[in-house]
Protein backbone atom coordinates (compact mmCIF):
# COMPACT_ATOMS: atom_id res chain seq x y z
CA UNK A 1 0.00 0.00 0.00
CA UNK A 2 1.24 3.64 -1.08
CA UNK A 3 1.74 6.14 1.98
CA UNK A 4 -1.24 8.23 0.42
CA UNK A 5 -3.88 5.67 0.50
CA UNK A 6 -2.91 4.89 4.09
CA UNK A 7 -3.27 8.52 4.95
CA UNK A 8 -6.62 9.02 3.11
CA UNK A 9 -7.81 6.00 4.85
CA UNK A 10 -6.68 7.53 8.23
CA UNK A 11 -8.14 10.91 7.21
CA UNK A 12 -11.32 8.99 6.80
CA UNK A 13 -11.64 7.70 9.56
CA UNK A 14 -10.24 10.98 11.84
CA UNK A 15 -13.44 12.77 9.81
CA UNK A 16 -15.93 10.26 11.42
CA UNK A 17 -14.42 10.34 14.68
CA UNK A 18 -16.30 13.30 16.25
CA UNK A 19 -19.58 12.16 14.47
CA UNK A 20 -22.30 10.82 17.00
CA UNK A 21 -22.63 7.38 15.97
CA UNK A 22 -26.35 7.74 15.30
CA UNK A 23 -25.96 10.41 12.52
CA UNK A 24 -22.99 9.33 10.82
CA UNK A 25 -22.07 11.25 7.51
CA UNK A 26 -22.44 10.75 3.58
CA UNK A 27 -19.72 9.98 1.02
CA UNK A 28 -19.74 13.64 0.08
CA UNK A 29 -19.35 14.93 3.30
CA UNK A 30 -16.64 13.04 3.72
CA UNK A 31 -14.79 13.58 0.95
CA UNK A 32 -14.84 17.23 1.72
CA UNK A 33 -13.47 16.86 5.21
CA UNK A 34 -10.73 14.87 3.25
CA UNK A 35 -10.05 17.86 0.76
CA UNK A 36 -10.04 20.00 3.39
CA UNK A 37 -7.44 17.99 5.65
CA UNK A 38 -4.78 18.26 1.88
CA UNK A 39 -5.96 15.06 0.21
CA UNK A 40 -7.57 15.07 -3.70
CA UNK A 41 -9.96 12.30 -3.87
CA UNK A 42 -13.35 11.52 -6.32
CA UNK A 43 -15.81 10.91 -4.64
CA UNK A 44 -15.81 7.42 -6.37
CA UNK A 45 -12.48 6.83 -4.80
CA UNK A 46 -14.05 8.12 -1.20
CA UNK A 47 -16.62 4.97 -1.71
CA UNK A 48 -14.24 2.46 -2.12
CA UNK A 49 -12.28 3.30 0.73
CA UNK A 50 -14.91 2.91 3.05
CA UNK A 51 -15.77 -0.93 1.21
CA UNK A 52 -12.78 -1.18 2.21
CA UNK A 53 -12.40 -0.12 5.85
CA UNK A 54 -16.16 -1.64 6.75
CA UNK A 55 -14.46 -4.97 5.22
CA UNK A 56 -11.88 -4.15 7.67
CA UNK A 57 -14.51 -3.86 10.66
CA UNK A 58 -13.90 -0.27 11.22
CA UNK A 59 -16.54 1.76 9.71
CA UNK A 60 -20.28 0.54 9.47
CA UNK A 61 -23.95 1.79 7.32
CA UNK A 62 -25.82 3.58 9.79
CA UNK A 63 -29.10 1.76 9.66
CA UNK A 64 -32.14 4.26 7.92
CA UNK A 65 -35.14 3.06 7.84
CA UNK A 66 -36.15 6.43 5.64
CA UNK A 67 -34.18 7.14 2.07
CA UNK A 68 -31.72 4.17 2.73
CA UNK A 69 -30.17 5.50 -0.55
CA UNK A 70 -28.48 7.93 1.33
CA UNK A 71 -25.99 6.01 2.97
CA UNK A 72 -24.15 7.42 5.82
CA UNK A 73 -21.19 6.25 7.59
CA UNK A 74 -20.08 5.89 11.38
CA UNK A 75 -16.79 4.83 12.87
CA UNK A 76 -17.23 1.37 15.04
CA UNK A 77 -15.64 0.62 18.40
CA UNK A 78 -12.12 -1.00 16.50
CA UNK A 79 -11.94 1.83 14.34
CA UNK A 80 -11.85 4.42 17.66
CA UNK A 81 -9.33 1.88 19.10
CA UNK A 82 -7.26 2.00 15.98
CA UNK A 83 -6.86 5.78 15.56
CA UNK A 84 -6.22 5.80 19.66
CA UNK A 85 -3.66 3.45 18.83
CA UNK A 86 -2.24 5.71 16.17
CA UNK A 87 -2.25 8.57 18.79
CA UNK A 88 -5.01 10.20 16.21
CA UNK A 89 -7.47 11.01 19.12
Amino acid sequence: MNAAREFLRQALLCALAPIPPDLGLGADTLRHRVISAGHQVAETEIVTELQYLADKGLVVLVPKALSPENRRWRLTAPGRDLLAELGLV
